[in-house]
């Protein structure tokens, strides 16, 4: 059975900085919480992506979303065409929904 959790938020667009920051604290959170399989999308390999192009990105990162059963939504989903995706997605799928703060 699934049991990892995924994050999600806004990453394209923002400081790469700003965006590792937001996606650590969401995983340590998450650790504290009991969560022991998470998927943080800022560490994934994207190597296979000869190019910068943000549909590539978000298949890397759906298939590794389908690896777990609760995602972990950052506020600053709303800003994010990746995170709409990803959320909607998780709606259909049935998955636990934890809403970041």
């Amino acid at each position: 059975m699934k049991q990892g959790v995924y994050i999600s938020g806004k990453i394209t667009g923002l400081p790469m900085q700003e965006v590792t920051d937001k996606f650590i604290k969401a995983e340590q959170y998450l650790y504290k919480a009991g969560f022991r399989e998470i998927i943080n999308p800022v560490f994934l390999d994207h190597s296979a992506n000869k190019t910068e192009d943000h549909d590539q990105y978000m298949k890397t990162d759906i298939k590794s979303m389908m690896d777990c059963n609760t995602i972990y939504v950052l506020p600053c989903w709303k800003d994010s065409k990746g995170a709409k995706i990803e959320l909607q997605l998780a709606i259909q799928l049935n998955f636990n929904i934890i809403w970041g703060d």
